[in-house]
């Protein structure tokens, strides 16, 4: 379920302090930044990228990460998100990400979750993913990669404007 990404991105996600290289499995667009989903070293992460980014950063992007669930799944105050979208186990992490107010990833065993809140009237957009979903839930954005039977129902169809 890996998707292509550009080097510069690749490079950028596998940066120091980060070790190894990173699986990106999904990119999306929101605004002026990318928002790049990757597993890497058993934990699911969502970095944040500038959308026009030609070279690669020299140490990894601000990003928030939670370990693929073991034993059983735990979420403290995120009652809801993720567990209204995956399916079965999964753990939760979430952080201000900036230039949002908050980034909240949830990590099932095959998918993933993240909620990014403040993004104002942006519309997310799918960039590279065969399984990326994403919409709008009033100033935040949704985004969910994995397999299809891990994900609850369809996404929500967003409105043309």
């Amino acid at each position: 379920m890996a998707t292509s990404a550009s080097e510069p991105i690749q490079r950028s996600i596998d940066a120091p302090p980060s070790k190894g290289a990173a699986k990106i499995l999904g990119i999306a667009g929101i605004a002026d930044t990318d928002v790049i989903l990757s597993v890497k070293d058993g934990a699911c992460q969502a970095a944040l990228l500038p959308a026009s980014l030609a070279e690669p950063t020299t140490t990894a992007p601000t990003s928030v990460g939670s370990p693929r669930p073991a034993g059983h799944a735990f979420s403290d105050a995120h009652k809801e998100f993720p567990g209204t979208i995956l399916d079965g186990k999964y753990t939760v992490a979430s952080a201000q990400l900036q230039p949002y107010q908050f980034a909240t990833v949830g990590c099932s065993e095959k998918a993933m979750a993240v909620k990014i809140e403040g993004v104002g009237e942006s519309l997310p957009m799918k960039k590279s993913g065969d399984s990326l979903q994403l919409w709008r839930e009033g100033q935040n954005a949704v985004i969910v990669v994995g397999l299809p039977e891990a994900i609850h129902g369809p996404a929500p169809k967003q409105s043309a404007s």
